[in-house]
């Protein structure tokens, strides 16, 4: 899969994301606990569409071994005391410090930044079902939207986050070994997203599922707030592959064969300032601008900004997938005023290089009564790279 988005690249010091291919995730986190992790997709093949979509690759920490134990989730269970320990009257028990106080850490989510990390913790509740908690804030410096609500974006982040925490965590998957994510859908629910007085914490019913010890996975996702109101649903596929591996599709899959697209990192990224407008593209800021017009009506050429502190979080060797996505989203604006995003569907077919000029096409939209949808696509050297459709609902208020 192309998705730049969810998981890791290899483990270097620091983080990558995953390009508009199937990208491998960069990050990779160590061993379960108590569990030993095999290389992973070290011998085995990729799916057919893996080679393509990249998500987000993180980068090992120094000093983080592959062999490191990572926190899994914790499974309810009643407390007993440890063998060979003896409680007297006046012993008492260690604090266990509430919820929602704390991140996971950044490694396991493939985030460089702590603020970026939206999970605080992880209950295995069966041999494939997870109940991790999570904090949206109420003010964030990408993820926002005009209107005073979550921003569907943060949504598709935070899936991210949930499959490269539990494949590391639960599954052993290692620092360094590359996460590429297929595919992504996610619908949110505008109607339960207002932003309120405190920020919104989060419960995410999970499932993470792979054949055996296969490296595909398939991890589905239900959002919803302390009311019980459902925020988000999402679904979909990702591979994890062993640093080899990664190496190895990526430089049979340059279109050039000449260079080792492994070797490039954010540096190699051109941004050319355009001035914009930011409004044009449904944005405030002209840091998060990512489009640059062409003469071509709909089309656009890729223009991120390589030092944008969340895009880029950390450094990789292709584009990330959430870049994709938020070039779809800026290249169907404007939309109708009375509309929010509430669906999005991604599919990654190969990585977006760094140094490949890349296009960004939007058809021309479709309507019924209650929506308007778009089809989004990217190309490098006339190759389809990723396609996004996306759906905005009509509020009737």
């Amino acid at each position: 899969m192309s998705s730049s988005l969810v998981l890791s690249k290899d483990a270097q010091v620091t983080h990558t994301t995953s390009n508009g291919t199937t990208t491998p995730d960069g990050t990779t986190v160590g061993a379960s606990v108590g569990a030993t992790t095999p290389d992973i997709a070290q011998n085995s093949q990729i799916a057919p569409n893996a080679q393509n979509s990249t998500i987000d690759t993180a980068a090992q920490p120094a000093g983080v071994t592959d062999g490191l134990t990572t926190p899994a989730c914790t499974t309810p269970a009643a407390a007993t005391p440890t063998p060979g320990t003896r409680r007297t009257g006046t012993a008492k028990p260690a604090p266990v410090p509430p919820r929602l106080t704390t991140t996971v850490p950044a490694e396991y989510v493939h985030r460089a930044a702590l603020a970026e990390v939206f999970l605080t913790g992880c209950e295995k509740t069966g041999p494939e079902t997870y109940v991790l908690t999570g904090q949206w804030p109420r003010a964030h410096t990408f993820f926002n939207t005009l209107d005073g609500r979550h921003d569907h974006l943060q949504a598709c982040e935070t899936f991210r986050q949930t499959g490269i925490y539990l494949a590391h965590a639960e599954h052993g998957i290692p620092l360094g070994h590359h996460f590429v994510m297929q595919d992504m859908t996610m619908t949110t629910h505008p109607e339960h997203l207002t932003i309120g007085s405190t920020p919104t914490n989060l419960t995410l019913h999970t499932t993470l599922s792979r054949p055996g010890r296969s490296p595909q996975f398939t991890i589905t996702l239900k959002i919803t707030n302390p009311q019980g109101e459902t925020l988000s649903t999402g679904y979909g596929h990702f591979t994890c592959i062993s640093p080899a591996a990664y190496h190895r599709m990526r430089t049979a899959g340059n279109p050039d064969n000449t260079t080792d697209p492994t070797t490039h990192t954010l540096k190699a990224l051109a941004h050319t300032p355009t001035h914009q407008d930011p409004s044009i593209y449904g944005r405030v800021h002209s840091r998060d601008l990512v489009l640059a017009p062409t003469h071509q009506p709909r089309t656009y050429r890729l223009n991120p900004h390589p030092a944008h502190a969340v895009l880029f979080d950390h450094d990789g060797d292709h584009l990330p997938g959430m870049v994709l996505i938020e070039a779809a989203r800026q290249a169907t604006y404007p939309h109708p005023p009375t509309t929010q995003l509430t669906h999005t569907h991604t599919t990654f077919h190969h990585y977006v290089e760094l140094t490949t000029p890349t296009t960004v096409t939007a058809t021309p939209p479709t309507h019924t009564r209650d929506t308007t949808t778009h089809t989004v696509t990217t190309h490098q050297n006339g190759r389809l790279t990723h396609t996004t459709t996306l759906t905005h609902t009509h509020s009737h208020r």
